[in-house]
């Protein structure tokens, strides 16, 4: 055994050298290989990474390798300045990070309370005479479990053990019934609390609230695509999906019943994301509200166990090592990179080039999907962001937007063959009949429904933005007035808000405000022109007041415009009239 393991080391080593000294020759003759050509840089660590990964090393330890060689071997002093790269991992800026393993074991410990058990007895009783209901049912289990754990890999494989079995039981087609758990499993990369969107928010800087809830309703949608294509297929074919038979319905007390299991585990996603779309606590705060409750969930229900807190504890280690890991590679990896330049400059030529800026996006598209078949998802995040988002932020596009469209991409990547990981998962808890060419194949129709979804989003921004606009730019503006004075911008997509200046008249009415609100003219233009704002100012005596007090007020447009269209008010304040002379 040693020996074959020394052979085994020996051919990794000369497969390594071999690799890279042919990179070098090729990067040489080309005159390329040197800190002042990008090209050359992008080709040697990318081409390097490949040439890691084709030995079989963990992708962590390839990326970190590729960024210390990449820096010896181009700018060797920059492989003594790679420690700083990490100062911005400090205890403050790390807070949103410490969610993940947080939720993560949130997750766990509602998976080992026998939750997914539950849902599935529940759908199973309630999906009745409805043809691919059981599939359907699955789909929303599902996408609640995506809501409860944050990661792909649980619902799969909880799903996996518990509904593919079920469902070939009902005659179910093997590869209906696998494809259904795969795609459902994937939906916890867009369903807050998604991991996925926690790392986005480190790395982009963006508020993890507004992406947890730009991720809400593209998950929705796409669930609700799986059942549309479901129930369809299960009409034209009720072979693919039956009902399940009458003997094995229940009644309407077996129905009540198999539901009082979920309220507890309802009560506490919605307890945690309430928490954060409200501004209650921050995310990291409403994960470990979240974990707590889980854990007295557990012990209410009478499933907490010694085994199963140990399990938790052990897989949430280990899960957010992995992750770990895979961060460290990345941010080496980005830093070598950006160190050299190499980033800036395609940021700049990007931006700089005369193209149609969806192209960009459309680009960037694709360059998500292959890059998804060879690497990790926490990988392609922190390698592509730091020069992506840049980009996306100078051509004048939502980083949060963006966001979604890289997780649904993320979720294609996690169900194509040859490297997608639920494909994997499915085949270690699939059924012996089920071969990998069926798991294959069973994705194929899931994947056109992603693809679709990802076209609609990049068509319609607002099925994304829509909801944390609706959070984050409204009902938090109504809720705190004090801050609509630094979101002036928000009342030209909101225009209600102006209801807010007339509940709030103290704001209104100072000088300085009023400034503000001149100052930006859409705003102020928009305003004036609502018959209930502009009423309300003509008809106060303090906006009266405020104008004689601090009369430059009057001579800044539109204020002037707009005062003398309103003849009456000047006639009853002639000394604000004279002004206007």
């Amino acid at each position: 055994m040693g020996s074959i393991l020394n052979n085994r080391s020996v051919l990794t080593l000369g497969l390594v050298i071999v690799g890279y000294g042919m990179l070098i020759s090729i990067l040489t003759g080309l005159g390329m290989l040197n800190a002042d050509s990008p090209a050359g840089v992008t080709i040697f660590m990318f081409s390097s990474m490949l040439v890691m990964m084709a030995t079989g090393f963990p992708i962590a330890f390839c990326l970190a390798s590729v960024a210390i060689i990449t820096a010896w071997v181009f700018q060797p002093a920059l492989a003594n300045m790679l420690l700083f790269q990490f100062k911005e991992f400090s205890l403050e800026s790390g807070k949103t990070l410490i969610a993940i393993p947080l939720f993560i074991f949130m997750g766990f410990v509602l998976h080992n309370s026998g939750i997914a058990k539950d849902l599935f007895d529940a759908v199973y009783l309630w999906s009745g005479r409805l043809k691919g209901g059981l599939g359907m049912g699955t789909v929303l289990i599902c996408a609640v479990m995506a809501a409860m754990i944050g990661v792909s890999s649980a619902a799969t494989l909880s799903m996996g053990i518990i509904a593919v079995p079920a469902m070939l039981a009902r005659n179910y087609d093997k590869r209906m019934a696998t494809g259904i758990v795969q795609a459902g499993g994937a939906l916890g990369f867009l369903i807050p609390p998604s991991i996925m969107m926690i790392m986005y928010a480190f790395v982009a800087q963006e508020s993890v609230g507004r992406l947890f809830a730009a991720g809400l309703m593209p998950g929705l949608m796409l669930a609700t695509m799986y059942i549309i294509y479901i129930g369809i297929r299960a009409h034209l074919d009720p072979t693919l999906a039956p009902p399940i038979p009458e003997d094995q319905r229940g009644d309407l007390k077996e129905k009540l019943a198999a539901l009082k299991f979920l309220i507890l585990p309802f009560l506490i996603i919605f307890s945690v994301l309430f928490c954060i779309f409200t501004g209650i606590t921050s995310p990291t705060e409403a994960a470990a509200l979240g974990a707590s409750s889980a854990l007295v969930s557990a012990v209410i229900r009478g499933k907490f166990t010694r085994q199963g807190f140990k399990d938790s504890l052990l897989r949430t280690l280990s899960l957010s090592g992995f992750n770990a890991y895979i961060i460290i590679g990345a941010v080496t990896f980005s830093a070598v990179y950006s160190g050299l330049g190499a980033s800036a400059i395609i940021r700049d030529t990007v931006t700089g080039l005369d193209v149609n800026p969806w192209v960009v996006i459309i680009i960037m598209q694709l360059s998500f999907f292959l890059l998804g078949m060879f690497l990790d998802d926490i990988a392609i995040l922190f390698l592509c962001m730091p020069i992506y988002v840049p980009i996306i932020k100078a051509l004048g596009f939502d980083p949060v937007w963006f966001a979604v469209l890289y997780v649904v991409n993320m979720q294609m990547a996690y169900i194509t063959p040859p490297y997608g990981l639920n494909l994997f998962y499915m085949k270690a808890v699939a059924p012996k009949e089920i071969t990998l060419s069926d798991i294959y194949r069973s994705i194929v129709p899931f994947l056109g429904i992603q693809a679709l979804a990802l076209v609609l989003l990049l068509v319609f921004p607002i099925i994304a933005l829509w909801l944390p606009g609706l959070i984050f730019d409204y009902y938090q503006l109504i809720l705190n007035p004090d801050l609509l004075m630094s979101k002036l911008g928000a009342v030209l997509d909101y225009p209600d808000l102006y209801k807010v200046f007339i509940d709030n008249p103290a704001m209104l009415f100072d000088a300085g405000n009023m400034a503000s609100i001149l100052s930006n003219t859409e705003v102020a233009n928009q305003l004036l022109a609502t018959p209930d704002f502009s009423g309300f100012l003509l008809n106060n005596a303090d906006f009266a007041q405020m104008l004689k007090s601090d009369d430059w007020l009057v001579s800044i447009p539109p204020m002037d415009s707009f005062l003398l269209g309103n003849p009456q008010f000047l006639a009853a304040h002639p000394e604000i009239g004279a002004l206007l002379q």
